[in-house]
């Protein structure tokens, strides 16, 4: 568990806009380039900031029973695997601008490289960009300031676990997280790739004063991936038998005054 705090500059009546970008897999050929150049435009556009939620290269070298060479990226050398693919995720870091990324989680691609092969990919990437470590799991407290005025939203970011097959399965997982977590305002959970968002009402009452029934919304997101089947190579998603999934990001559009939360996709 990692603890993060980011002061975010607004203007009044200004939204602000906050996207998750991961699963990303860059390096075999299944990985769809084309929605990724899509969602650096958008995060340009909207001038938002970046949370990176793990699995950002496939990570699968010539040692791993589930290596295929065939699924390899052909800008990715068999003899320098995970160098090749981290060199093509630095070129989408830069694209989107290090500035713009308030931390970076690490996935379970990354830690089987770390812990077998002793390559950090996540701590190079923080490293070379001066970026937050997030862990695998963080609590980030998020400042919205203005000269006059701040609000304060408290997000909790994980890359995820376990498997999942169907929708309903996927959103039940991230519900848990909710479930256990006491006072979020935002929740992001990556690792099943699937791009689904949400809105819950939360209740509760004052320690003090009137006793009234308070009200408090949550936004929750599942945060999408950039890995699809790819036509000519056997994918791990095939042998599963999984269907296609829908390749992007979502966003929380936040009007911080107003402490509105729009999720979008």
């Amino acid at each position: 568990m990692e603890l993060h705090e980011i002061v975010i500059p607004y203007e009044q009546g200004e939204f602000k806009y906050i996207c998750p970008w991961g699963d990303s897999h860059i390096g075999v050929i299944g990985t769809n380039y084309k929605a990724m150049d899509s969602s650096v435009k958008f995060i340009k556009e909207k001038d938002a900031k970046v949370i990176l939620m793990g699995d950002l290269v496939d990570a699968i070298n010539p040692n791993d029973k589930r290596f295929d060479p065939k699924t390899l990226d052909p800008r990715v050398s068999i003899d320098n695997v995970i160098s090749d693919q981290y060199a093509i995720l630095c070129e989408y870091i830069e694209k989107m601008d290090p500035s713009r990324i308030i931390g970076v989680h690490t996935g379970n691609h990354e830690e089987t490289i770390r812990l077998n092969y002793s390559r950090n990919i996540t701590y190079d990437l923080c490293r070379d960009y001066g970026l937050k470590y997030l862990g695998y799991s963080a609590w980030t407290r998020i400042i919205f300031k203005r000269p006059s005025h701040s609000e304060v939203f408290k997000m909790f970011s994980s890359h995820g676990y376990g498997g999942a097959r169907y929708p309903a399965t996927k959103q039940w997982k991230i519900q848990h997280i909710i479930n256990a977590l006491d006072d979020a305002d935002l929740v992001l959970m990556g690792h099943v790739h699937d791009i689904q968002v949400g809105r819950i009402v939360k209740e509760t009452i004052p320690t003090k004063g009137k006793l009234e029934v308070q009200q408090k919304t949550v936004g929750w997101m599942l945060t999408g991936s950039f890995l699809n089947k790819a036509e000519g190579v056997i994918s791990y998603a095939e042998k599963l038998g999984l269907g296609s999934v829908k390749n992007g990001i979502a966003t929380f559009k936040i009007l911080p005054e107003e402490r509105k939360i729009h999720v979008e996709c």
